[in-house]
Parts: structure tokens; C-alpha cells; sequence
């Protein structure tokens, strides 16, 4: 059984790193930031990102279409884990768009990482960052 995890893993690097992966940072709380895979220095920190999400509207029980960005990320690519207990903001930069070449934007996390240790990556669901004045 446990050949069968190690294989899965080393199938991410196809399913979230490969040819759909979109480059993503990472900014700690301390201001660290990962750009770079954990497993290849030499490449960026890729992962699958999904711009838009369905969610239940509570006025009309209708699903929606709503802009919030999931990012998932292979486990063994990360120095470590981002968390979004609260006091702990994580930044994380994505293309504004599905293109490697497009500008950053930066958001946070909102809420938990999804994704136990049973499992070779993570979920974070993302929000934007507002600006105060």
C-alpha cells in the first residue's frame, strides 16, 4: 500500500506541476517567500489553479459562479505548509489570469489548508486582499 502513496505522489508533479501548473509564491507571516520547488530549486513553484468557484447563493439556494481562486499545491514542493489559523497571513501570488507570462496578484489565504498528511497535496482557497486607506 504504501508503494501505491509513493506513486500517486510522483504522479503530482504531472497533474499539478505539468503542463497546467501556473507559477505560484508564497509569503509567510515572517516574510519569507518560497518561489522555487522544494523537490527542484531550480524550478518555479508551480501548482494547479482554478479561478473560479460554484458556491450555493443563501438568498436563493442557487449555485453561483463566484471569482475566488483554489490553489493546489504538491506537499513534497513545499518548504512548508501555509496555514490560515487566525494571526497567521499567508500571501499568495498567482497569475491574474491562466497564463505563466501574466502579472501577479497577490491574495490570502481564507480559510484552513485543506489536505491532511494522508494525502500528497494541498487546497488553498484564496481571497483578495483589501486595501484600506
Amino acid at each position: 500500500m504504501g508503494e501505491q502513496r509513493a506513486i500517486i505522489e510522483s504522479d503530482l508533479y504531472e497533474t499539478l506541476e505539468g503542463d497546467y501548473g501556473l507559477p505560484v509564491e508564497l509569503i509567510a507571516p515572517d516574510g519569507t517567500k518560497q518561489t522555487k520547488s522544494a523537490n527542484n530549486p531550480t524550478e518555479d513553484l508551480m501548482g494547479q489553479i482554478l479561478y473560479d468557484s460554484i458556491i450555493q447563493d443563501p438568498n436563493t439556494g442557487l449555485d453561483i459562479v463566484v471569482h475566488k481562486p483554489v490553489v493546489s499545491l504538491r506537499r513534497s514542493s513545499l518548504t512548508t505548509v501555509p496555514d490560515a489559523t487566525p494571526g497567521d497571513n499567508w500571501a499568495v501570488r498567482i497569475p491574474l489570469e491562466p497564463s505563466a507570462s501574466a502579472p501577479k496578484v497577490t491574495f490570502r489565504i481564507g480559510r484552513v489548508t485543506e489536505g491532511g498528511d494522508s494525502i500528497g497535496f494541498v487546497r488553498l482557497y484564496l481571497e483578495r486582499i483589501e486595501q484600506t486607506s
